[in-house]
């Protein structure tokens, strides 16, 4: 099913924070405006580091029309509020059935972006793995 913007809207990982989005292919990034910084970052990095991988979700992407959301909370608390109020992690992530659903809060010092960012990677390679393989995520 191919990842639309209203269906998006519908789930309980959907903030009303989320005023600005980047959408690229496979990459769905939604932040608050005032953390586009961090959005644009991790745009950029996968577009020239991780190149190989951007490459290849793009085209696994246009077979499967399966997408990578990636969202930027303001809050630890907001963060868990949309993942059910789970113990906070760096990283939340979720399957969904129209992709893979990523969460961090941007309370994080510019320090630890790269961690936050290899978890990111992580994530991505394990779910594009997982799907092209069909194996059972277990996240």
């Amino acid at each position: 099913m191919a990842a639309s913007y209203s269906s998006f809207l519908t789930t309980q990982y959907y903030s009303p924070v989320f005023n600005t989005a980047l959408f690229d292919g496979p990459f769905r990034i939604y932040f608050s405006q005032s953390y586009e910084s961090v959005a644009l970052k991790i745009y950029h990095l996968l577009q020239t580091q991780d190149l190989s991988l951007w490459t290849e979700y793009k085209k696994w992407s246009e077979k499967t029309k399966k997408h990578a959301f990636i969202l930027i909370y303001p809050s630890d608390q907001d963060l868990a509020i949309a993942f059910d109020g789970e113990p906070r992690a760096e990283l939340m992530n979720r399957l969904w059935d129209e992709g893979l659903i990523l969460g961090f809060a941007n309370s994080y010092s510019d320090e630890s972006f790269g961690g936050i960012y290899q978890h990111i990677l992580t994530q991505l390679k394990t779910f594009i793995g997982a799907e092209k393989t069909n194996l059972n995520l277990q996240f």
